[in-house]
């Protein structure tokens, strides 16, 4: 199968890091027209170098929670590639506490950088996609917006939400040919869950937990990850639609 995403043009959110460096990486190999990799951490150089190599990329720095972000990467990609085909709502970050020692700031933390950066990366994408008459939207879901998990108090709930707004978006928009899917990824080997582990008190039962949870007993690796979210993005995925993949080493059938 030749997984193609010439003539396409793609935003994709968190790529600095993990899911969103490998798939930035994967797109532009498929043979994207442009893509503009947003995070708010500076551009890894690994991205500075696809940049200068291929022409076809751009680097957005800011925090997708607050909505210039989003007017920013959505001005970039129709000035330097004319239309938006693909968003990638793939930035996320995460508090390892129960639900009841969640400060107030941290909940809207993370709700604002897992939930409200969709809603922003739509107020801005949507409306140039209902004129093309197409447009995907992929976001980056969770075992955890599925079952629950001890210490993902506000994790879990944003992933949910996440996983709602999926659903919804995809029929709201499915008139205007806008498809709208979420990838609920299993534990994935990235700085986030890195993160995640120290946090616990305990990086190495961290681990151990995390793998003995994953029935195929391991956890991901993001180039994995990377290269379903390619196949979702191209034409072989067309009637896929408000569906909620599980790539999760077999956790949820559990």
């Amino acid at each position: 199968m030749n997984i193609s995403l010439s003539g396409k043009t793609a935003i994709i959110t968190g790529a600095a890091s993990g899911i969103g460096l490998a798939a930035v990486h994967r797109y532009l190999g498929a043979g994207a027209t442009g893509v503009v990799a947003v995070d708010r951490a500076c551009e890894p150089e690994s991205l500075a170098q696809a940049r200068q190599a291929t022409g076809r990329l751009r680097y957005v720095q800011g925090d997708v929670s607050v909505e210039e972000t989003a007017r920013e990467y959505t001005r970039v990609a129709m000035e330097a590639f004319g239309r938006i085909d693909i968003v990638v709502n793939n930035a996320g970050i995460s508090v390892v506490k129960p639900i009841h020692e969640v400060t107030s700031e941290e909940w809207d933390r993370v709700m604002g950088v897992n939930v409200k950066a969709i809603l922003w990366a739509a107020r801005h994408a949507i409306p140039i996609m209902m004129r093309q008459k197409s447009g995907l939207f992929l976001n980056t879901g969770s075992i955890s917006g599925e079952v629950g998990i001890p210490t993902q108090g506000v994790y879990g709930p944003s992933k949910g939400a996440l996983h709602q707004l999926t659903k919804q978006m995809a029929i709201e928009y499915a008139p205007h040919g806008i498809r709208v899917n979420a990838i609920g990824c299993g534990t994935v080997d990235t700085p986030l869950v890195h993160s995640s582990a120290e946090a616990s008190g305990d990086p190495a039962r961290f681990w151990a937990m995390l793998r003995d949870n994953h029935p195929i007993g391991r956890v991901a690796s993001p180039e994995e990850i990377a290269a379903f979210f390619t196949y979702m993005a191209s034409d072989w995925a067309s009637f896929f639609t408000g569906a909620i993949l599980m790539i999760d080493g077999g956790y949820t059938a559990r």
